[in-house]
């Protein structure tokens, strides 16, 4: 009987057999989400020490970090119905085994290119069934007031996370070769693997009750829910914002004399905000009981802040605005994420996330080419810019029909 038809009861009071404390599972989980994001980016970065090592092409160099938002997008729905159906302990650990069988694989391979796109592969099929258990984890541990908080916590690691694998690849590979960077990253692995074995639970289940259709939808309400549609195509021009700016943010601050280097500053900067908004704004969230005003607030800062950051402000005075508009716009994944969760009954969280992951990576990767495009038909890198602002715009008015839902909204299949 699928977790679609029924509704999971808590075990009788008094017979958890849940961790110390449950922040000990956010750390666990965490700490196994981050590690999945830096083994990601582990070749963003060094896309020329890349080529040079194994004697491949640009593409085949790229394709070592874009292959995981492809992977994303076929695994997302499918990893998070089985997250929904089995539970997140069983599935993330089968996840976290693999992504650590994935950097050892790189490691022994770490002079053959394809033995490293095997691992590499491994490693990106793990990464939807880790990040689609965010919802699960927090609503089994935390209550439902406490919930942007949380995932805004999570976020903010990630987020770190994030940073580290972009920044770190070229240090250690300088200091250790490539051998030497892909061991570090094994031993990092086991750490957070072991980590999520030893303090990750889920709450224990005793009593499954079924229930017609009727009262609780499918998957296929998921596809019927406008309030989740809203959000997913707000997350959809997000991700694509990011991964926009954090591709092509050289190339087009390049003509106002800013140095590759400084760009590369000013994203660290646009983490750096974005890890500070993440732990502050969905505190205030959760306590004022709100979520569209800090969306509103989020993404019109990103319109506001992104001409002036990509054409006008100088170097010093661009880093003040990427960390301005990191600690804003970054700040609104995990009040989406927790609006997705308000969105939908319990049971279907996680492929609630799926939907916004999915169309997160889809746009992180459709808005990357996009840009790319507007470079070939301009010439130069600096019109593609606009893309971004174009797409931020267009999220302001999404956010507005984004309504705090005052009702409960895990009954409702249609909002």
């Amino acid at each position: 009987m699928s977790t679609d038809n029924i509704i999971l009861h808590d075990s009788m009071q008094g017979n958890s057999n849940s961790p110390r404390s449950k922040w000990l599972v956010i750390i666990g989980f965490s700490l196994l989400l981050g590690i999945n994001q830096f083994l990601w980016l582990s070749f963003a970065t060094i896309v020329i020490s890349t080529e040079a090592h194994f004697g491949v092409s640009e593409f085949l160099a790229n394709l070592l970090t874009l292959m995981f938002p492809i992977v994303f997008v076929l695994l997302s729905i499918p990893s998070g119905k089985l997250l929904d159906n089995i539970g997140y302990k069983k599935v993330v650990s089968f996840a976290a085994v693999f992504m650590l069988v994935g950097a050892i694989v790189r490691w022994l391979g770490a002079d053959n290119y394809w033995i490293v796109f095997v691992g590499q592969l491994l490693i990106a099929i793990t990464q939807p069934y880790i990040t689609n258990a965010i919802n699960q984890v927090t609503t089994d541990w935390f209550d439902k007031s406490q919930i942007a908080t949380v995932t805004g916590v999570i976020m903010g690691g990630m987020f770190l996370a994030t940073a580290l694998g972009a920044f770190a690849s070229a240090p250690l590979v300088t200091a250790f070769g490539f051998s030497g960077m892909l061991l570090i990253n094994v031993v990092l692995t086991a750490i957070a693997v072991g980590a999520f074995l030893l303090f990750v639970a889920e709450k224990p289940r005793l009593i499954e009750v079924a229930i017609s259709l009727p009262d609780l939808p499918g998957i296929g309400s998921l596809l019927k829910n406008r309030r989740l549609w809203r959000i997913s195509w707000v997350i959809f021009i997000a991700m694509g914002y990011f991964n926009g700016i954090s591709n092509w943010i050289a190339p087009i601050l390049a003509p106002r004399g800013i140095s590759e280097m400084s760009a590369g500053t000013i994203t660290a900067m646009l983490l750096v905000g974005g890890i500070l908004g993440a732990l502050t704004i969905p505190l205030l969230s959760d306590y004022l009981k709100k979520r569209r005003i800090f969306l509103i607030a989020a993404t019109l800062v990103g319109a506001m802040a992104t001409y002036p950051l990509l054409y006008t402000a100088s170097g010093n005075a661009a880093l003040w605005v990427s960390f301005i508009l990191g600690f804003f716009l970054l700040a609104g994944y995990p009040l989406l994420i927790a609006a997705a969760e308000d969105a939908v009954h319990p049971s279907q969280s996680a492929k609630a996330v799926a939907m916004l992951m999915m169309m997160g990576n889809l746009g992180g990767v459709i808005l990357v080419l996009l840009m790319q495009g507007v470079k070939g038909m301009a010439g130069s890198w600096q019109p593609s810019g606009w893309v971004l602002i174009a797409a931020v715009a267009i999220a302001v008015f999404l956010v507005l029909n984004i309504q705090d839902d005052e009702t409960n909204p895990a009954l409702s299949a249609n909002h």
